[in-house]
């Protein structure tokens, strides 16, 4: 067992309760914390990797537990990064379940962490590494579309109650969504690419099966959305809902190509 991972694992978890504390009572000491926690726990999930990395001599591509840590480690490194950008006390309730989920997954899967099958290629390496960048970008705009669509319907009801005050603006919200797929969605074609240049080199053709099919559908999606803003002028409530849904269709996607 990787003990940095495990502590990790259990920074995460004590992060991730205390950002919803401090969703709840307001208490900055509470956000404080939370925000020493996964810093901590990103730190010692990095050491982890590394350490990982030495022990095996590849990079976190060689099983399904490799891929839950890379995944979550690019999540909280995004989150960090972000957090720090826009000073968005609440966005941790929203980012950090779903690193702390990747990193419990990756816990529950450590038994088969020796038994890696790691394929050496290019373009294997390319796909899943844009892959997983696309996945943390993407999962910063659902948490901006949650909080918009919650802010928003509060608006509209005229009932300002205590999540209001809580979350930040519609247009800070919407600016976050646009920058998110501004990155995401062109590093995710470059996975989307690669994948395919892949399977032509390895196979002789390109096969789509049930993985394949939901890559497809997931970048299409994303790409709707992107269009949408870029050259439609889609904004507010249209595009965080396909901020949301463009979150679950690459979740999916990468659950189904990844467990494979």
């Amino acid at each position: 067992m990787n003990t940095p991972l495990v502590i990790a694992t259990f920074l995460f978890f004590l992060g991730m309760l205390k950002y919803l504390l401090y969703l709840a009572l307001r208490r900055h000491s509470l956000f404080i914390l939370a925000t020493i926690m996964i810093a901590l726990g990103f730190m010692l999930q990095t050491a982890g990797m590394v350490m990982r990395s030495i022990e095996t001599g590849h990079g976190p591509y060689g099983n399904f537990f490799e891929y839950c840590v890379f995944a979550a480690w690019i999540v909280f490194g995004i989150f960090l990064v972000a957090e720090g950008y826009y000073r968005i006390k609440p966005l941790g309730a929203f980012m950090t379940p779903v690193g702390f989920l990747l990193s419990l997954v990756a816990l529950i899967m450590a038994p088969e962490a020796t038994e890696a099958q790691v394929v050496q290629a290019y373009w294997f390496t390319l796909h899943r590494t844009t892959s997983f960048l696309s996945f943390g970008a993407i999962t910063l705009v659902f948490a901006a579309g949650v909080m918009y669509l919650i802010q928003e319907r509060q608006l509209k009801a005229k009932r300002f109650g205590a999540w209001y005050h809580r979350l930040p603006s519609l247009d800070i919200l919407d600016d976050i969504n646009r920058k998110g797929l501004i990155v995401g969605f062109p590093v995710y074609t470059v996975g989307f690419v690669a994948a395919v240049v892949w399977s032509y080199q390895k196979y002789g053709d390109i096969t789509i099966h049930g993985s394949t099919a939901l890559l497809i559908l997931g970048w299409v999606v994303f790409a709707m959305a992107s269009a949408g803003r870029a050259a439609l002028g889609w904004r507010g409530r249209r595009e965080a809902t396909l901020g949301i849904v463009v979150f679950v269709m690459v979740a999916m996607s990468l659950l189904a190509h990844l467990s494979k």
